[in-house]
């Protein structure tokens, strides 16, 4: 049987163990009755969060469910519902949408990706994050602006705090949303956007994109040319020329070179992070087959690039672009501060901000370079759990089938 694991900050009911208490080890995820069955289902769970709400999805993308905190809308469940669902629950596809390709979740607001190469929206639209062309919340799925994307198709969306971005099938980008720093790629289309506007003219083709909490990330066609744009106080735009050191925001696309080629691209809120392709050496040996190597950049200061630096000035932040002491990487899964990577092995690493154990150490102090998680959550139950109830949730080391994170925390489906 398939078990969702999670672990961290739970204040809106995100990881979906029927409370709001912070877990500090894996806990086993919990389902609205009559949807336990889902979970035996064999194959692989895609799942990701937002600030206090989360969504899990299967890999043919036919289910869909949500938890967490509903405020705004962010579920797109039923208006009867709670203000917050403590378990996931299954939510309904948009009209028109077979399946689901991805979802993103921004701090307050979801975008869903459907098969169809449609984007929906749900949530708050405080700042036009939604793309409806208003600056109004939908409790409901809603697609975007007509005028501006009626005839494009989209293949990957991606979520900021207050701001998304949505990649076309002919490797242009569109943004909407919060711009006050620049985040869109254009200062000049004001602080904030409701329409969706094309931001990549004048740009080679993209087939990435990444949102922090205010800085977007592109990488091109070619897998080694990212772009960049925001905030910057923290070097999350990566190396610049020192003529552009003393700018806190890029207000337009900088552009820099990877030393090897993108298969991944993440961010959190002020970092960076791509999974590269394995080396050609690495490809010919057939017991190290798909690995690849963790490039980062940004803010350091939590651990969140996976290195210790002193802390002193500029050391809160690294420009350069470096690899994590990590190797054969499969999968790469950024939070607000922290990071989660499961490797060939499928052993779940991870790294960085870990105030609520949402990077696997109970301790509570930050992880400053990748460790392990223990996938047992039997063996680390809260003191007034029922210990003999999760007695079968999983076993020891268990392998890692995919993994995800909300801003604070660390989902893995095993």
């Amino acid at each position: 049987m398939v078990r969702i694991l999670a672990l961290g900050s739970n204040s809106g009911g995100q990881l979906a163990t029927c409370d709001t208490k912070d877990r500090h080890h894996a806990a086993v995820c919990s389902f609205e009755p009559g949807s336990d069955s889902v979970a035996e289902d064999a194959g692989a769970w895609a799942v990701c969060g937002g600030g206090n709400h989360a969504f899990l999805w299967f890999s043919d993308g036919r289910e869909l469910f949500g938890c967490g905190y509903n405020g705004n809308g962010e579920l797109a469940v039923s208006s009867d519902a709670t203000w917050r669902e403590l378990r996931w629950r299954r939510v309904e596809l948009p009209d028109g949408c077979e399946a689901v390709r991805k979802v993103a979740c921004g701090w307050s607001h979801t975008l869903l990706l459907g098969s169809n190469g449609r984007v929906y929206a749900a949530g708050s639209g405080e700042f036009g994050q939604l793309g409806t062309g208003t600056f109004s919340s939908s409790s409901g799925w809603t697609q975007l602006a007509a005028d501006a994307t009626a005839s494009t198709r989209f293949i990957d969306i991606a979520c900021g705090l207050r701001h998304s971005l949505l990649l076309a099938a002919d490797g242009s980008v569109y943004a909407c949303g919060a711009n006050r720093k620049g985040q869109l790629g254009d200062a000049a289309l004001g602080a904030k956007v409701a329409v969706p506007v094309c931001v990549s003219r004048g740009l080679p083709p993209i087939a990435m994109v990444a949102c922090g909490r205010a800085h977007s990330l592109m990488v091109a066609a070619d897998g080694i040319t990212v772009f960049a744009a925001g905030d910057d106080r923290f070097a999350q735009c990566g190396p610049v020329d020192d003529s552009l050191l003393k700018h806190p925001e890029a207000l337009s696309w900088r552009q820099f070179r990877l030393p090897r080629r993108a298969r991944k691209l993440c961010a959190g809120w002020e970092f960076g992070a791509v999974l590269t392709v394995p080396p050609e050496d690495q490809q010919q040996q057939q017991e190290k087959k798909g690995g690849g190597t963790v490039l980062m950049w940004g803010r350091v200061d939590n651990g969140q690039l996976g290195c210790e630096l002193s802390l002193n000035g500029a050391a809160r932040m690294r420009r350069s672009v470096e690899p994590v002491p990590l190797d054969y990487v499969m999968d790469l899964a950024c939070g607000s501060n922290h990071v989660v990577a499961v490797t060939q092995e499928q052993k779940v690493y991870a790294w960085g901000w870990n105030e609520h154990g949402n990077a696997g150490d109970p301790s509570l102090r930050d992880v400053r370079y990748p460790q392990p998680i223990a996938l047992c959550p039997s063996a680390a139950v809260d003191a007034d759990a029922d210990a003999d109830a999760d007695a079968d949730a999983c076993q020891p080391s268990a392998p890692a089938l995919s993994i995800g994170c909300g801003y604070g925390n660390t989902y893995v489906c095993i």
